[in-house]
């Protein structure tokens, strides 16, 4: 069904995949460039029915490089849409002002407009209420916005009123305090933002008009389902729109939203209630990521298109790739592409780290070449090391003493709902075969090894191991890696977790192993230990949903926590200058690694004056996606012939 054609008003779309605003932070000046047409054509070439992009309709409302309708040159607006449409794809607009949800500091020395004077609590930054001025000025931007759409051939517009920008602070109480006409008492906020999609179809006329709401607020006291589909009725009975699009809820939602911990497919259903009173075509978004789920919720009746970004982030050709049966790169739904922008960074993916460097890839041309490339290790770095070389022409050989690729990436993906990193291990390993790539496992590879290949260059991405901390009086009978933990036997588990387990870290490694061992039993006894102030630091939002899975589970948190010594089963620790112990059976490292190179390859070439360099934790231990940048990185520097 997904591959079957529909529309949205008058236009007309060959499957149901539509490719949903992101903002790329692309913008350095008043016109698009070869980096903006080359990121929306390969997502257009790969299949997508429709590519949405961002437009501010003013300076105002402009996130840190984004574009905007005031100031953007038309005839680059014009060329976008002319490589759209040159892959048989619809160019779909979104009009967006960013209200109160930017940083100060990112925003500059421009003013953030919202309804009322009310900080996000994600940036913090108070805005300024818009006065009657703001607000016809605001609504008049729109309707120019819209009407520049259309006149340079953008086939669709679609008004932001989701996810906590400028159009939903109206619908909500918490950020709305207004006592105008505009105020949440009247009509609970709908006012403004009906008379901004008024103002959008007087200036496009019978041209396609959506809009983007969020299915409800998501955070406690806020606006909820039922104000989402009155205000939609409102809009189609007023003959304002051609589709609605239905997300989650806001960014600041305290209920997670498009990350990993979020089920395939989750927030649907809030699309489908909306539908129930639309005689209009509705978009489901959020974790919408495969066929299966596709199929799914179109068969269910929750949609009539599936609207997707990170899936085209991750992978350019993903739709087509679907429609071909073929491998493709999945989202992994790490949230480093959203927590990057959020910060003012331009956009990239973790696992693709392409995406935004399409224009760069189009000129890097694949050389003639009998010269040979040697990869060391089968992590991540590795693997996309590899890819690349083989890109550029080389003949390449990936080696490894493991037994299959993917390195720790295969321990990575045993906790709760982190099993698509083996996807992507897949999708990895079936690109290195197709580009050519001669994959040696099990390998053991030394210096005489690189004798007898002889490489024109080599990459060490050997990867790291863990680097236990010595604790006086604790017997390596009970102390383990987190990495050892996690490749134990469902045996040896099982008679662990009879005991108490101290896990010291709190970073990623400890919290998810917690995750991963908690899974296991229905009465874990689990502590984790971090000396500081806060667990999960590295990962920022992405960590609030596995502490509150962990907490489900009982896990205990001791943070500014130092283990002392240990004797039987007693660890002692410090918690601030009071010095306690805890029960443990059983101790787990999931602190610090150590990188791991071969000290006499490096040698040989130096001694040899071979080419080579080392990537990935081999280099500065990281996670998957630093290793991954690291690797492609290399070869955007260095340009062998």
């Amino acid at each position: 069904m997904v591959f079957t054609p529909y529309h949205i008003g008058k236009m007309e779309l060959k499957n149901r995949w539509i490719m949903l605003a992101m903002h790329t932070g692309f913008a350095q000046g008043t016109a698009l460039a070869e980096r903006d047409f080359a990121f929306y054509e390969e997502r257009a070439k790969g299949g997508a029915a429709a590519v949405t992009c961002l437009l501010a309709v003013n300076e105002a409302g402009a996130l840190k490089g984004m574009y905007d309708a005031a100031t953007v040159e038309r005839d680059s607006l014009r060329q976008l849409a002319a490589r759209i449409h040159a892959h048989d794809c619809k160019l779909i607009v979104q009009l967006f002002h960013c209200g109160r949800n930017e940083s100060g500091k990112n925003h500059g020395e421009r003013p953030l407009l919202a309804p009322s004077a009310v900080a996000s609590p994600i940036f913090r930054t108070e805005p300024k209420e818009m006065t009657a001025e703001d607000l016809m000025q605001t609504k008049a931007d729109f309707a120019k916005a819209a009407a520049l759409c259309k006149e340079i051939g953008a086939d669709a517009v679609e008004v932001s009123a989701s996810a906590g920008y400028l159009l939903s602070e109206f619908f909500s109480p918490l950020s709305n305090l207004r006592e105008d006409t505009y105020g949440y008492q009247n009509e609970k906020g709908m006012t403004y933002p009906l008379e901004v999609l008024q103002e959008v179809r007087k200036a496009v006329g019978e041209h396609p008009v959506l809009v983007k709401v969020s299915g409800a607020q998501m955070v406690e006291g806020g606006y909820e389902l039922a104000d989402t589909i009155r205000f939609c009725k409102k809009a189609e009975e007023s003959g304002l729109l051609d589709g609605v699009t239905v997300t989650g809820g806001w960014h600041e939602s305290p209920i997670e939203q498009i990350s990993y911990h979020v089920s395939k497919g989750a927030y649907a259903p809030l699309a489908g209630m909306v539908k129930k009173y639309l005689s209009v075509p509705v978009i489901a978004c959020n974790r919408i990521q495969d066929l299966e789920t596709a199929e799914r919720i179109l068969s269910q009746g929750l949609c009539d298109f599936c609207g997707t970004a990170r899936a085209f982030l991750a992978d350019p050709a993903f739709a087509a790739r679907l429609q071909e049966g073929k491998f493709y790169l999945p989202c992994q739904g790490c949230n480093k592409c959203i927590m990057g922008v959020l910060k003012g960074k331009k956009i990239a993916c973790a696992f693709y780290p392409e995406a935004g460097m399409e224009y760069f890839e189009r000129e890097r041309r694949k050389i003639a070449t009998k010269k040979e490339v040697l990869v060391i290790g089968g992590g991540p770095a590795g693997m996309e090391a590899a890819k690349k070389a083989a890109e550029r022409g080389f003949q390449t050989t990936l080696a490894c003493r493991e037994k299959e690729l993917g390195g720790q990436l295969r321990l990575a993906a045993l906790p709760p709902k982190k099993g698509d990193l083996l996807r992507y291990i897949d999708y990895m390993r079936h690109t290195l075969e197709e580009l050519g790539v001669t994959i040696l496992t099990e390998t053991n590879i030394d210096v005489e090894f690189i004798k007898e290949m002889s490489p024109y260059f080599t990459v060490i991405a050997s990867g790291s191991v863990p680097k236990k901390m010595p604790i006086d009086g604790l017997s390596d009978e009970k102390y383990f890696t987190a990495q050892e933990v996690l490749s134990m036997s469902d045996e040896n588990l099982a008679e662990m977790l009879q005991g108490e387990i101290v896990i010291l870290g709190g970073g990623a490694i400890g919290l998810e192993t917690a995750a991963f061992l908690a899974e296991k039993t229905s009465s874990p006894h689990i502590k984790i230990i971090e000396r500081k102030e806060k667990m999960g630091a590295e990962l920022g939002a992405m960590a609030r949903p596995l502490l509150n899975e962990l907490a489900k589970k009982e896990v205990s948190l001791l943070t500014t926590t130092e283990v002392q010594a240990a004797e039987g089963r007693k660890l002692f620790v410090k918690i601030g200058e009071m010095p306690f112990f805890v029960q443990a059976d059983t101790v787990i490292w999931a602190g610090g690694a150590e990188s791991v190179v071969d000290g006499e390859i490096p040698l040989y070439f130096m001694d040899e004056r071979m080419n080579y360099a080392i990537v990935g934790d081999a280099d500065r231990v990281g996670d998957g996606g630093d290793a991954i940048a690291g690797a492609y990185e290399l070869f955007t520097r260095v340009y062998l012939a």
